[in-house]
């Protein structure tokens, strides 16, 4: 995927361009940045550049992504996992960026549950958490009626696994299987509730146009995220 990742990633640039300038626009000259599954790192370095941070961490488990990254970024590259975070040296993070559904290519609940974790052990007080993942109950996407059919299937008798969706990735004339997990914006408030973090903002964006929502259901689900207790977060928003 890493030599295509750029050609697909295009595809998709009004969505991708809308929660970069969401991240941007919450950020502030100075703070210490962590990025987990960076990708290529072109993200990364847009939003970095932007406010020209350079106490910059990424995460990425693919090594042929972790090698695009460090050429694209310069930053320091971890080659980890998202619940193997205890492994990484720094801490005391002012803002951390998990981007495009990085959560939704974890094996479940567990490693989500784990990843948030380690993701708020490495937080500043005060700091902010800023992630966006595939929403399950966005009826621009699948309709209203649909979106009706799965709100009421989902409150009368939640199940994590109809969330989970197999596909494939088309690129140029590769053909690329690949899985992932839609989530409903009650399932992840009941991951960061039970992470102990606070959500300090909780907006939509549309996957096709990023136009930006306040109702959870006209598109995918950006989240700003801080310590459980210590009030929102800190940063700009």
């Amino acid at each position: 995927m890493a030599p295509l990742y750029a050609q697909y990633s295009n595809r998709y640039r009004n969505y991708l361009d809308a929660v970069d300038q969401l991240v941007i626009d919450r950020l502030e000259p100075g703070i210490r940045l962590l990025d987990l599954g960076s990708g290529d790192g072109r993200r990364l370095h847009r939003i970095a550049a932007h406010h020209g941070l350079t106490d910059v961490v990424a995460v990425e488990p693919s090594s042929a992504m972790a090698a695009l990254c460090r050429q694209t970024t310069g930053f320091a590259v971890h080659q980890l996992f998202g619940d193997e975070l205890d492994h990484l040296p720094q801490t005391g993070f002012d803002a951390i960026t998990v981007l495009w559904n990085v959560f939704g290519h974890m094996a479940d609940s567990s490693v989500r549950l784990k990843t948030l974790g380690w993701l708020k052990a490495k937080l500043a007080p005060g700091g902010a958490i800023l992630l966006d993942v595939n929403n399950r109950h966005n009826r621009l996407a699948y309709g209203r009626w649909n979106i009706f059919r799965r709100r009421l299937l989902d409150a009368l008798a939640f199940d994590e696994k109809r969330g989970d969706v197999h596909y494939q990735w088309q690129i140029g004339q590769q053909s690329l299987p690949s899985s992932g997990h839609l989530f409903t914006p009650a399932e992840m408030a009941g991951l960061f509730q039970r992470a102990g973090l606070h959500v300090a903002e909780r907006l939509s964006v549309n996957y096709a146009n990023g136009a930006v929502s306040s109702s959870p259901f006209d598109g995918q689900l950006f989240f700003r995220l801080g310590h459980a207790g210590s009030g929102p977060a800190v940063l700009r928003g």
